[in-house]
């Protein structure tokens, strides 16, 4: 993830508060043009909502995180995403998609790594998804770690950057929720076993819809 914040927009970040209901109708209205990485990026960093329009979408796992479905249409999607004391993803990718988050409560932890080498780079050329997975040689740098805080920069990812794996460290003592836009929707991702070497293709669904 790649990380914006006041000192890379003309706006003043998150000044403007609006409701949950406005926030959608905003990116349903960007989702039927041109999407590219900035333009969401000017939209997300210009808006906050109220927690109370977030609640509802909220829900709560202790096993996991949670993946809490807000408006999803066939070019973009907007997601809350809830983590617990202590929650991990593996790392993973995006499928090749853009996507942008923001942390509206708690604090949350995000390392960003290349992959330097994979014994199937043949796999990565495929049709329609990032790498069809199956490697069990992977070697990987850690780019940097970003630690983000409620309401205080946008994280990215894109075709260059894309895998990552965020964390809710219990020593920040408490849960975590952020916001999540993908486009294209994601749907599956590779995740990475570093441990046993190996990495898999990961069907992706929500906890909750409305």
């Amino acid at each position: 993830m790649e990380s914006s914040s006041a000192g890379q927009t003309s706006v003043i970040p998150f000044g403007e508060t609006i409701s949950l209901e406005q926030y959608v109708r905003e990116i349903e209205s960007l989702s039927k043009g041109l999407i590219t990485k900035q333009a969401i990026a000017d939209l997300v960093l210009r808006y906050r909502i109220p927690a109370e329009d977030l609640a509802r979408h909220k829900s709560w796992n202790p096993a996991k995180h949670t993946r809490n479905l807000i408006f999803r249409n066939s070019m973009i999607e907007l997601m809350l995403i809830c983590w617990n004391s202590g929650t991990v993803t593996p790392l993973h990718t995006h499928n090749g998609q853009l996507g942008w988050m923001v942390v509206v409560e708690g604090t949350l932890v995000v390392e960003n790594y290349r992959m330097k080498h994979c014994n199937k780079p043949e796999n990565q050329q495929v049709v329609g998804i990032d790498c069809v997975a199956g490697a069990t040689e992977i070697e990987m740098e850690l780019v940097n770690t970003e630690t983000v805080t409620p309401w205080s920069a946008l994280n990215t990812v894109d075709k260059t950057q894309t895998i990552h794996r965020i964390l809710n460290p219990p020593e920040h003592g408490g849960p975590a929720v952020s916001l999540h836009i993908y486009s294209q929707p994601i749907d599956s991702c590779v995740v990475f076993d570093m441990e046993q070497q190996r990495c898999a293709r990961r069907d992706l669904s929500y906890d909750t819809k409305p």
